[in-house]
């Protein structure tokens, strides 16, 4: 039954696949280039912030003035995707209107009410960052937004409650309660668009007063990073995605070569007869399987 059934036996076109290889190897060549080109136009500046010292750094910036302005701190060496670390937090207390409605000691396990914490439990909000990052133009601070969720997020997330939108920054501490799967952790402190910094006035090579301070007990010290970002991210990101583009673009325009090699060897060996051998093939294989279709037999 299955050897009376139809069926096609591809027939292999090296020519065809050089053009559709050719194609890709372009379009992410050259697409690859534009991203590498782009990144080497953002802004990203990183700085060191040591445990307990309040410093301030002038920084000598290119802004970008249709680009948002965004400040980062990352920790190297910690790890969040530790399993009992990312587990350490109490989803009915995060969701709850008053952190003691659920009496839960520092560890989240169950205790008296009278001894429940008014604070989340957990290692996750226990190391969270605190320290404290202003940016400023001849001692005037720019207007940095600590609101760095977006409103639908807002609106459509049911995972924080009452309680604990009423705490300080609630945004940034929500930021880090999601664990990084990146060993050096990075988290948004601010950003703001273009409009809420209103640098109508300055040109685009501006000169910076960044000022750092603040404590953190499970690191000696966090890099603080300004950034611009774009449509893939900043500037590492968007260099990555470039090199990855311009990798795959290689690796295709190689193989295409390849292809038309093959189809020029076929050529030059076979002659004008290759079509004629390739029909002959067909047929004998027809005889043998009355099943077979093929474009040689039309």
């Amino acid at each position: 039954m299955q050897h009376q059934m139809k069926h096609c036996i591809p027939v292999y076109n090296p020519l065809l696949l050089a053009c559709v290889f050719s194609v890709l190897g372009v379009s992410f060549c050259i697409f690859g280039s534009i991203l590498i080109q782009q990144s080497k136009q953002m802004l990203y500046y990183k700085t060191k912030h040591e445990n307990g010292q309040t410093e301030q750094k002038l920084i000598s910036l290119h802004l970008n003035q249709k680009q948002p302005l965004a400040l980062y701190y990352q920790i190297p060496g910690f790890y969040q995707n530790i399993r009992s670390y990312v587990q350490s937090f109490n989803l009915t207390q995060l969701a709850s209107n008053k952190f003691t409605d659920v009496p839960l000691d520092e560890n989240c396990k169950p205790t008296s009410p009278d001894k429940a914490i008014n604070y989340p439990c957990g290692l996750i909000y226990k190391t969270r960052v605190e320290d404290v990052y202003t940016l400023s133009i001849n001692n005037i601070p720019l207007q940095m937004n600590a609101k760095i969720i977006s409103k639908n997020f807002i609106e459509s997330n049911t995972f924080f409650g009452k309680a604990f939108k009423q705490l300080p920054n609630w945004q940034r501490t929500a930021d880090w309660m999601r664990p990084s799967p990146f060993k050096d952790v990075q988290k948004v402190y601010s950003a703001a668009s273009q409009e809420e910094l209103n640098l109508s006035g300055y040109s685009s090579n501006v000169t910076v007063e960044l000022e750092m301070s603040g404590t953190h007990n499970y690191s000696a010290f966090r890099y603080v990073v300004v950034a611009q970002p774009g449509l893939f991210g900043n500037k590492n990101e968007t260099a990555a995605l470039g090199k990855m583009n311009l990798a795959f673009g290689i690796v295709c325009t190689v193989c295409a070569l390849l292809y038309l090699l093959v189809y020029i060897y076929l050529k030059v060996k076979e002659g004008p007869g290759i079509d004629k051998g390739m029909k002959q093939a067909i047929l004998k294989l027809q005889r043998m399987e009355p099943g077979v279709t093929s474009r040689y037999t039309d």
